[in-house]
């Protein structure tokens, strides 16, 4: 083996030095003419394709960390200054957050700082000093600006003149000076802005000489100001402007003409503000209405007569009395309508008759509602297209069989928190496409079987907080796709009653199921057989007691692997504070607090032993001589197995010493034919193993022999056969040790002397890398002299020059290709709004809060 290691060896390395001799006869063919050697180098390493995040002389700046993000080259820093930070031209986007040292935005500091191609600066919450009128300046590729809660006093109004393509400015949430009442002077100039937001900015006054110079805004927030009276001239410069938002100021009053001129204008936000009705207000275009939260108090037949195209309409927390039945019969293209939160003691049968193009419709949170129309709701089109309900909180008492009959295309209703008693069969069979029903916290104790009989595609369920004692199976029969059922706190003693008719298609869909909180003693295996789907089941704070019939349900949860609630609850038979339990919810944390012992081993009932029996078997052995193998198996044992019994109480009876029995056992063991060889080695594992302790043991008394008790442990391990004692298992297993190493005397050394082998070879495949690499350099070295010398003007001196420059090269990144109008990351400054505020309206396009 030497020999021929020897000559691998060699071979190997007249191979390299040929692999070496090529390489350098190629770098010196190349080598003859050094400029082309320079061009080829330039074309390789110089090219912009290549993509290289900061180069040598620009690392990322102290204070910052610098990624790539989505493709674009962020630089995300605590602090900005110009003495100690130095930033590549290849950043695109720079973000200075909570910096504690104070922020000084001097003339031409980006530039300085070499961000002359960013596009999106955001610095938020800090303090900015000062901002210099020139910035910004040279900056032509900026296109969002975001400096929102710096505490920034004042601007100069040509800060953002030169940046053309500024599209996205926030200044919120900063004690900015504004021009004063009369006063000729603008804010900014600005041109090119669409979005402006000066939100929380401590406006008192607001002109139209303040914008003139920002004719372009599309978005424009002034909410949080504090801005009390408008003049009918403010916006109407503002000829594109489509959304304006004058929420949480002081208004009490709008102007009928303030937005004559504005006819792009779509979206207006007056909510939290003190203005008692928007009667007169001509906006012909507008699509959007947010006024909640007002004072409006009563809804008249014209309110909304300049208005008649709104499709999203929000009057929710207004303490509205009282609604024209034809307040909102002109407004044909309503599709949304929220009335939720007022004091509405009726509702007229008649209010929705013209909204046929109405598809969500609240009016939760109505106290003192306490009916719905009995006759239901009157549509001109006969049906509605509504497919959202709401109407939770209402202090309804009871649903009519007709309350809904013109709501056919429902697919989601809300009747939680009411004191509704009673469901009629007839009250959801109107709407058939319902596919989400909440009755939760009502005054429910029974459900009808034909109750969602019509219901064929209800995927969820809510029925908590509500006194239901009993249900039938039946109820659920018409739900097949049933996906979600909560029958939480409620006084269920059992989950539902199961008929013998019942399918077997049952809640086959169903994947959570919860009834904690409620009275259930027991829980049967076969009231879930036939939920295959089933994944998450909340069973606790119930009475639950322990039972064959209990332990055979955990076993079945554990085997598919049914999810129980993660949460330490305090089950209501313990008596016993379950914080001072450590483990996570689980069904062996439920078996164990509700059983006393953890759960071990699956439990499967005795087909044809009696409960009776085995405890009576359990009784008459109780001083250890109780055979559990004996009871599982019905007393049927192999016939070995016997003789080796009596073998042992033989030997036991005639005193045969330790060491005569070690003997036999060997030669047992030895001979092969008392047991298979894979059953030994599962025994020897099982027998090393400590004996967990089992409810089911019987107690050792002081007559209990130690012998017979580990002869117990071992029927209980064991599958086939029984042994005496653990010592001869341990001698067999160490025998077959022995035996098997023999047939690897030779590997390790046959291992050891290859890998030598690869271990000479790798050095000495590097030693000739090495030589290669030198001699390769000053090639190149010397390549790079040439083409410098050559240049006229170039001396001897400069030729370090040039070769630092070439290394420098070969490792600087080049510059990027970049889109400049890519969307900025987002921060958001938002106001505290009511919570019950339900409006789903927004600014859906790119709003300055979110840049």
């Amino acid at each position: 083996m030497g020999a021929k290691s020897r000559e691998l060896i060699l071979l190997l390395a007249v191979c390299a030095l040929a692999f070496c001799e090529s390489v350098n006869k190629t770098v010196k063919k190349d080598s003859k003419d050094s400029d082309n050697f320079l061009s080829q180098y330039d074309e390789e390493y110089d090219t912009d394709d290549q993509e290289v995040l900061f180069n040598e002389d620009k690392p990322c700046p102290r204070d910052c960390l610098c990624a790539v993000s989505q493709g674009y080259r962020m630089a995300k820093c605590t602090r900005l200054e110009l003495i100690t930070q130095k930033f590549g031209d290849d950043i695109t986007d720079l973000v200075i957050e909570n910096s504690v040292i104070p922020v000084e935005l001097e003339d031409f500091i980006f530039k300085k700082l070499g961000l002359d191609k960013v596009a999106t600066i955001k610095i938020v919450n800090s303090t900015i000093t000062s901002v210099g009128s020139n910035a910004f300046h040279g900056l032509h590729e900026l296109y969002a600006v975001n400096l929102s809660n710096n505490k920034l006093k004042s601007l100069h109004p040509e800060t953002f003149a030169s940046n053309k393509k500024l599209l996205l400015l926030t200044l919120s949430n900063n004690p900015l000076k504004f021009p004063a009442p009369g006063s000729p002077d603008y804010f900014l100039n600005a041109s090119s802005v669409q979005e402006l937001d000066i939100s929380y900015c401590d406006m008192k006054y607001i002109a139209a000489n303040t914008i003139k110079n920002m004719p372009g805004l599309m978005y424009l927030n002034l909410a949080g100001n504090n801005l009390s009276e408008m003049e009918a001239d403010t916006f109407k410069t503002l000829l594109d402007l489509e959304e304006i938002d004058l929420s949480d100021n002081n208004i009490k009053s709008l102007p009928d003409d303030i937005f004559t001129e504005n006819t792009e204008l779509a979206t207006l936000h007056i909510q939290r503000n003190p203005i008692d009705s928007v009667y007169g207000i001509q906006i012909p275009d507008l699509l959007t209405l947010n006024a909640g939260q007002t004072n409006i108090k009563f809804v008249g037949p014209s309110m909304f007569n300049g208005m008649t195209y709104i499709a999203n309409l929000n009057l929710s927390g207004n303490s509205i009395e009282k609604i024209h039945n034809q307040a909102f019969h002109k407004l044909v293209e309503l599709n949304y309508l929220d009335l939720s939160y007022n004091d509405l003691d009726f509702i007229s049968s008649a209010l929705i008759k013209e909204n046929i193009e109405l598809d969500i419709f609240k009016i939760s949170n109505n106290p003192k509602l306490k009916h719905l129309p009995m006759e239901g709701f009157n549509c001109s089109a006969e049906q509605f297209n509504i497919y959202l309900f709401d109407a939770s909180n209402c202090g309804l008492e009871e649903v009519y069989d007709d309350s809904l009959k013109t709501f056919t295309a429902l697919s989601q209703i809300n009747l939680s928190g009411n004191k509704i008693k009673s469901i009629n069969k007839h009250v959801f069979s109107r709407s058939p496409k319902l596919v989400e029903i909440n009755l939760s916290y009502n005054m429910l104790t029974t459900l009808e079987a034909q109750t969602f009989a019509n219901n064929k595609d209800l995927g969820k369920l809510y029925l908590q907080g509500n006194p239901l004692k009993v249900l039938t199976a039946e109820v659920f029969v018409h739900t097949p796709v049933l996906s979600v059922l909560d029958m939480s706190h409620g006084d269920l003693t059992a989950l539902w009653k199961v008929e013998k008719t019942q399918p077997t298609t049952l809640l086959n869909n169903l994947s959570f199921l919860n009834v904690s909180y409620n009275r259930i003693t027991e829980i049967k295996q076969t009231e879930l057989d036939t939920l295959n789907k089933l994944r998450s089941l909340d069973i606790s704070n119930n009475p639950l007691t322990c039972s064959r019939e209990f332990e055979n349900l955990m076993t079945w949860l554990s085997k598919r692997k049914v999810s129980p609630k993660e949460n330490s609850a305090i089950i209501a038979n313990l008596g016993k504070d379950t914080k001072e339990d450590d483990g996570s919810y689980s069904w062996e944390f439920l078996s164990q607090i509700t059983c006393g012992t953890a759960m071990k081993h699956n439990i499967e009932p005795l087909p044809t032993v009696s409960d009776e029996e085995i405890w009576e078997r359990i009784d008459k052995d109780a001083e250890g001589n109780f055979d559990l193998k004996d009871t599982l198996d019905d007393g049927k044992i192999a016939d070995d197995t016997k003789d080796n019994e009596k073998d042992y109480d033989d030997e036991t009876a005639d005193d045969i010493d330790d060491d005569e029995d070690d003997d036999e056992d060997e030669d047992k063991d030895e001979s092969g034919e008392e047991y298979d060889e894979d059953d030994n080695v599962d025994l020897k594992v099982k027998l090393i193993e400590k004996p967990p302790k089992n409810s089911l043991e019987p107690k050792p008394t002081a007559a209990t022999d130690p012998k017979e008790k580990v002869k117990i442990d071992i029927k209980l391990l064991e599958n086939d056969h029984m042994y005496d004692d653990l010592e001869p298992e341990v001698y067999v297993q160490a025998q077959e040790g022995k035996a098997e190493h023999g047939h690897y005397d030779y590997l390790w050394p046959m291992l050891i002397a290859i890998l030598g082998a690869l271990l000479l070879l790798i050095v000495i495949a590097k030693v000739m890398m090495m030589v290669c690499s030198r001699r390769n350099k000053q090639v190149r070295y010397n390549s790079a002299i040439i083409a410098a010398m050559s240049q006229p003007g170039r001396t001897k001196k400069d030729c370090g020059l040039v070769y630092q420059q070439l290394s420098e090269d070969l490792t600087s990144p080049a510059t990027p290709k970049l889109n400049r109008y890519a969307p900025l990351h987002s921060v958001t400054v938002k106001a505290s709004n009511m919570s019950y505020e339900s409006s789903p309206f927004h600014h859906s396009n790119i709003v300055p809060e979110a840049v």
